[in-house]
């Protein structure tokens, strides 16, 4: 499992604060506010601010180390919330996965206070994007939370998942594992649109050679082009003003 903030270094995840780190204190929610409409006003602030675009960083060549076997799907969405219903009685098959590997900036294991313990979250649920690893280790699966290299430490931000489970940061070694079925979500709500472009080309590297959108996934893949429509107000204000003048 991969999620494409895994990709994109923001201060809030541990990346290095930087001069500018008040420009990534983004409320997120998956909505369609913050999943498209937003990031025309967050793009703005980082042109206030006269500081470059981020952009994804260190996804080219990411699949290289991995066996992904040759009968290999590639499920692909915008939340991680899938992933918590693709088990192999879904797809066809039997029992639990073996392990589950995921790749992500967030450890995706539950957080307080939404809930306050593993056995909190069977009781109530629902399955989301915080908290879906919670299934598969309750169905049986070992699992495995791999952070991104770009985080310093993991001190900060600090980390209680709810239940036991192998976190660290990747170091670009693989696991000696044989993938079975390959899940990505662009996780629309914690980076950017313009790097929608940046996703397409990931998605396409894997060589998973059957690839699935998850059946009831619904979003826009590329999103409205925020660059392009300040470019449009760029013009427009350009054409006013010489018309007033």
């Amino acid at each position: 499992m991969v999620d494409w903030d895994f990709f994109f270094p923001t201060p809030t995840a541990g990346a290095p604060l930087g001069e500018h780190p008040e420009l990534y204190a983004w409320s997120v929610a998956e909505d369609a506010v913050h999943v498209e409409a937003i990031w025309l006003r967050r793009v703005r602030a980082f042109m206030k601010a006269g500081v470059p675009l981020p952009y994804c960083e260190g996804f080219r060549g990411f699949w290289d180390r991995f066996d992904i076997a040759p009968e290999a799907t590639l499920y692909f969405a915008d939340s991680n919330a899938w992933a918590g219903q693709l088990f192999p009685s879904n797809l066809g098959g039997d029992g639990p996965w073996e392990s589950v590997h995921l790749y992500d900036a967030h450890h995706d294991c539950g957080y307080p206070p939404n809930h306050r313990t593993f056995g909190d979250w069977k009781v109530r649920g629902p399955i989301t994007a915080e908290n879906w690893l919670l299934a598969h280790y309750w169905n049986g699966s070992k699992v495995f939370v791999h952070f991104p290299p770009w985080r310093e430490s993991m001190s900060r931000p600090s980390e209680r998942p709810l239940i036991p489970v192998s976190v660290i940061i990747d170091d670009g070694t693989a696991p000696k594992v044989s993938f079975g079925a390959v899940f990505v979500c662009r996780s629309g709500a914690w980076v950017p649109s313009w790097c929608d472009a940046q996703f397409d080309e990931f998605l396409n590297g894997c060589a998973a050679t059957r690839r699935v959108e998850v059946a009831g996934n619904v979003w826009n893949q590329p999103r409205p082009d925020v660059l392009r429509m300040i470019e449009l107000e760029k013009y427009t204000t350009r054409c006013s003003e010489g018309l007033d003048g």
